[in-house]
């Protein structure tokens, strides 16, 4: 009889955690929906504007790709530069005379 009431509260237990389980999942369904629409009324005026004035758009995207290719050079130059350094210094540690 005691393994009969044991088994009942295990029982609730798993009642109550799957009820929570479920309360959670639907919570991240309610805010996933919420996600979807915000995203969906700040794009829709995008997607209007690439509609009415195509050439726009692709001069605009044109823009920023040729501003971050720049960006994306300038920072590779200076690895480079900072490479350079680095190879100096260690051709200058090999010509040192060695003293042992």
């Amino acid at each position: 009889m005691t393994q009969q009431s044991s088994n009942y509260r295990y029982g609730d237990r798993e009642r109550t955690v799957e009820s929570r389980i479920a309360a959670a999942g639907d919570r991240a369904r309610e805010f996933g929906e919420e996600a979807l629409d915000r995203a969906d009324a700040m794009l829709r005026p995008v997607g209007l504007s690439i509609r009415e004035r195509p050439m726009t758009c692709l001069a605009l995207v044109g823009g920023l790709a040729f501003a971050a290719g720049a960006v994306w050079m300038l920072r590779s130059s200076r690895r480079q530069s900072r490479m350079d350094d680095f190879m100096q210094q260690v051709s200058e540690f090999a010509r040192r005379p060695r003293w042992w």
